[in-house]
């Protein structure tokens, strides 16, 4: 039955279907850009923008409450979608992709008059972030039988923690010798990224949930 089949499916079963391949590509390109968010935000409104340490210390948390508020609200968003009649395929793209665009105001930081709009940017990008990674682990459960879902998971985390390595490398080269814009244009531009590769190579994966 498809339910042993899956129960037995090893590693390497699961790397030769493409909704698999999909989910890994998207942790790959959308995991880092929190992060960055995360650890080099301090810094950069340090550095470029001239606030002091009291300053980050009393105003760099506002962006993460937008990132919680995403989080919640991608999940509840996506269940009322669903409620409202919308297919389980439907309600997870236009939070994906909707989560994914409002990223795209990343590239928008480093050219905001002023360090208010700035932080008010990020804001936004994290909050659009959450909702879609929020909708990203439960695509997990929708792509992946129940057997599956634990091993898949760990497949995406591989690919999470290979570019949440390499990434902050090209950070600091990119910040050193050229500037923090091309690393926001890529925060901006990698969440969509994944998600198209994902929505493509789940095209015809059978839903599980």
């Amino acid at each position: 039955s498809p339910a042993v089949q899956a129960a037995t499916a090893g590693n390497l079963a699961l790397l030769r279907r493409s909704e698999v391949w999909g989910l890994i590509l998207c942790r790959l390109l959308i995991g880092p850009v929190v992060q960055f968010y995360w650890y080099w935000t301090p810094e950069y409104l340090f550095r470029e923008r001239g606030l002091s340490l009291q300053a980050i210390g009393l105003f760099a948390w506002i962006p993460f409450l937008f990132g919680d508020i995403g989080n919640i609200g991608g999940g509840w968003l996506a269940g009322r979608l669903m409620r409202r009649g919308v297919s389980l395929t439907r309600a997870r793209r236009i939070t994906m992709y909707g989560g994914a665009m409002l990223c795209l105001l990343s590239f928008a930081v480093p050219h905001a008059g002023s360090a208010a709009f700035a932080i008010a940017a990020i804001c936004i990008v994290l909050l659009g972030h959450t909702c879609l990674s929020a909708n990203f682990f439960a695509r997990i459960s929708d792509l992946a039988h129940e057997t599956e879902v634990s091993r898949v998971t760990g497949l995406t985390g591989v690919a999470g923690g290979l570019s949440g390595m390499l990434f902050p490398l090209l950070t600091g080269r990119l910040v050193d010798q050229v500037s923090y814009t091309p690393v926001f244009l890529l925060a901006a531009l990698m969440p969509l990224a994944g998600v198209v590769l994902l929505d493509r190579l789940s095209r015809r994966a059978p839903q599980h949930a």
